[in-house]
């Protein structure tokens, strides 16, 4: 299903064309519920936190319950439901309720603060948000700090005065009439929040076509019949929506939990439920291939781990895949704006992010936007068969990553070689400039991470008023670890070019700041870099 072909003449990739399976008229929801009538009995998910099993059959009573309460409690379809929870057992049920009445719904962080909160609330005006027991207090003051009235419901313990989801799971008597809504190519099904790595979130709005073509047929996934699957990440990631919608329309049985990751609970719950298939970011293999408990037979029941969310190093890949002895390590690339743009099957032996997604088109431009042809380096942009709706409310951002011709600019500097695979550099953004020379903070991370006594690293430039940027390297290392700052220095220099030596310095910290799905917030670490380079600075003028 993922595949490239190039136009010479246009200098445009295209992935394969695959016939939309449903009509532009059926919304998320209606397929939700055929799915989930047409076997009951089948095991939909599996609480770890307490072990709770739900079939197709329940859940799908829970959802028309719900949607009904909502409908009696004046809902109307032209307003927005926030969710801001972890993955309890009735979150599913929630968002497919709002789903089935064609409500647009907004996933924020469970971990988001007041401000956070209530920045993405005074941009998407929520009518009602469902929260966690644990952060209803956040709730409650981001409605206080922006004067609004929005109704908040919370999952878990009851709280004096506020509703709860169990209010919401009393029947009506109006659960089987409710009214199949039909939708269009523009109705908003989800508004996600930016990955928020440089600043606050925008509201990234999503039809319900755009989901049903990603996940209501078997594209996104290989060797999935009778599977198990498994995400930490929470409905605020496209990777925790992934993860509900796929396990939904092809039928794997779910794992989740409300825990926050841990290697242990990783590998044990791999383990327990047999999971067959897993999606996650760098930082959580990076545990795993660190684990005690890490045999060929550990992780012997996965036939698919699904890496994405930054540059996949090519030694975790390979390493990764020597311990899947009936599986395969897939690497998927993809924006919130998009989705899942393309894909690294197993049997490429070229280290990439793989061949386009059905339905997408590519294309390379330089800094003026002219396009570039096979093998050249510049910014990525795509097409999608179904339109991004745009940031809600934020017209204005809405232009800034859409172009007159319709092209979305990633940001991402890559290329596309000569047998269509898709190679991510980097974040334009992220992209060094030293002294004229533009340096990918990639290439050096991917030297240093290879080192046997470092753990993570990010590599940021120091600002200076000659260079622009001095190239620094922020290390976590491992435990017991005796590396110097100057031996990294070293490993750099003798690998790359002058102008991509650490000039700037080596500053070994005990963590990287990090986003809840383990992407690094390169912003923050290059506010570090710089406190510890004038320290340093300031340390040696007064030695002198």
């Amino acid at each position: 299903m993922f595949s490239t072909t190039f136009d010479s003449e246009k200098k445009i990739w295209f992935g394969k064309r695959i016939a939309p399976f449903h009509h532009k008229s059926v919304s998320l929801g209606r397929v939700i519920y055929y799915t989930l009538s047409m076997n009951r009995e089948k095991v939909a998910q599996i609480s770890d936190n307490n072990g709770l099993c739900v079939t197709n059959g329940e859940l799908l009573n829970q959802m028309l319950t719900i949607a009904s309460n909502l409908l009696d409690r004046g809902v109307k379809r032209d307003s927005v439901i926030a969710i801001m929870a972890r993955n309890g057992h009735l979150i599913a049920s929630t968002i497919f309720s709002a789903f089935f009445l064609a409500i647009p719904v907004n996933t924020l962080d469970p971990n988001y603060s007041v401000d956070e909160t209530a920045h993405m609330f005074s941009q998407t005006k929520p009518s009602i948000v469902f929260c966690d027991y644990e952060n209803y207090e956040t709730v409650q003051n981001s409605v206080t700090k922006i004067g609004s009235n929005i109704k908040v419901i919370n999952f878990g313990k009851r709280i004096e005065n506020v509703d709860n989801i169990e209010d919401y799971l009393v029947k009506t008597g109006r659960e089987q009439s409710l009214e199949i809504v039909e939708v269009d190519v523009k109705t908003c099904a989800l508004i996600l929040c930016s990955s928020g790595t440089t600043g606050f979130s925008k509201g990234v709005s999503v039809s319900h076509q755009h989901l049903l073509y990603a996940f209501g047929q078997p594209t996104f996934l290989q060797n999935w019949e009778n599977g198990t699957m498994f995400c930490f990440s929470s409905l605020y990631w496209y990777t925790g929506i992934s993860h509900l919608l796929v396990t939904t329309f092809l039928g794997l049985t779910r794992i989740i939990t409300t825990e926050m990751y841990s290697p242990d609970l990783c590998m044990s719950i791999i383990q327990k439920y047999k999971v067959t298939h897993i999606i996650s970011s760098l930082m959580p293999v990076v545990k795993i291939l660190e684990h005690k408990s890490l045999t060929l037979d550990t992780l012997s029941s996965l036939r698919e781990y699904i890496l994405g969310g930054s540059v996949i190093p090519k030694e975790i890949w390979s390493k990764l895949q020597t311990f899947l002895k009936n599986g395969v390590v897939q690497i998927a690339y993809g924006l919130t704006e998009i989705g899942v743009a393309s894909r690294q099957n197993h049997d490429m032996l070229t280290h990439s992010v793989g061949k386009l997604g059905p339905g997408f088109q590519a294309k390379i431009v330089n800094d003026n936007n002219m396009s570039l042809t096979v093998g050249e380096v510049g910014e990525v942009c795509f097409k999608s068969l179904f339109r991004f709706l745009g940031y809600y409310g934020n017209d204005k951002a809405t232009e800034e990553i859409i172009d007159e011709d319709g092209w979305i600019h990633s940001g991402d500097i890559g290329r596309i070689d000569k047998d269509g695979c898709l190679h991510v550099i980097d974040r334009k953004k992220d992209i060094l400039k030293y002294y004229g020379h533009h340096i990918s903070p990639s290439e050096i991370e991917a030297i240093i991470i290879n080192h046997p006594d470092v753990n993570f690293v990010a590599v940021v430039g120091i600002p200076d008023p000659v260079y622009t940027d001095l190239p620094a390297a922020v290390v976590v290392c491992k435990e017991g670890a005796t590396v110097s700052e100057g031996e990294i220095s070293n490993l750099v220099a003798s690998k790359l070019s002058e102008t991509k030596h650490l000039c700037g310095g080596v500053y070994f910290v005990d963590q990287l700041p990090l986003t809840p799905s383990g992407k690094i917030i390169k912003s923050k670490v290059k506010e570090t870099a710089i406190e510890l380079y004038e320290s340093r600075k300031q340390c040696a003028k007064n030695l002198l």
